[in-house]
């Protein structure tokens, strides 16, 4: 682990790292499946077990993410379904403090998402996590996703950083393996467990306050 300087840009996911990513989830298990079967009058675990098939067609895509692709594939308006809920995105415990940290800070910062861009500021608008930021960058804005090289090159030339002089943080294996491929110069995986360093140089902590607590 390196303490970042002044100069070394932040770059962060957000939903499990900072946001808490049941939200999504209970749209992908509960909410989608349900108004599947209200749709076709079929069993809503049929609906489950047939909507797990369609996303692993589309897993690490940025089809996977784009609810305007399940909005036509389904036939049905994702966004809205979400809207229709009572529940609200929310903070993972201790994130909203980190981010406090985090925006004290001069060095830039960035959100890094795969999330669909209608969604994203949706979620704003219920956990304001925008303002602790300098800028935010879905990843259908670069046509690729995170989990794809050809992202953090058309990334780092949009914001215009150096991706050596910066730390990546996600909750996603597959995502922080292509960060350490594209070159980022610190990689950190919020993975629930014992903190430990992988072979390819990645760093595990439970949760971004701990490694806030231990990088700053």
């Amino acid at each position: 682990m390196t303490k970042i300087n002044s100069n070394t840009v932040i770059l962060s996911d957000l939903d499990g790292v900072i946001l808490d990513l049941n939200y999504d989830i209970n749209f992908w298990k509960e909410w989608l499946p349900a108004e599947l079967a209200i749709k076709s009058g079929e069993p809503i675990a049929a609906m489950r077990e047939n909507l797990v098939s369609l996303m692993k067609e589309q897993e690490a895509g940025l089809n996977w993410y784009d609810l305007n692709f399940w909005d036509e594939l389904l036939d049905v308006d994702c966004l809205e379904i979400i809207k229709a809920q009572e529940e609200r995105c929310s903070f993972l415990p201790g994130a909203l403090e980190s981010l406090k940290e985090i925006s004290s800070l001069p060095n830039p910062k960035y959100i890094l998402t795969n999330g669909d861009p209608r969604l994203f500021h949706f979620k704003s608008e219920s956990a304001q996590f925008l303002d602790f930021f300098d800028a935010s960058l879905c990843s259908m804005q670069m046509g690729y996703a995170k989990e794809q090289k050809e992202f953090w090159s058309l990334a780092s030339n949009y914001l215009r950083i150096d991706l050596q002089n910066s730390i990546f943080i996600d909750d996603n294996f597959k995502v922080v393996t292509s960060a350490v491929n594209a070159g980022v110069g610190q990689v950190y995986w919020i993975n629930p467990g014992r903190h430990k360093v992988l072979q390819n140089g990645v760093e595990t902590y439970p949760s971004l306050l701990k490694l806030i607590t231990a990088i700053l």
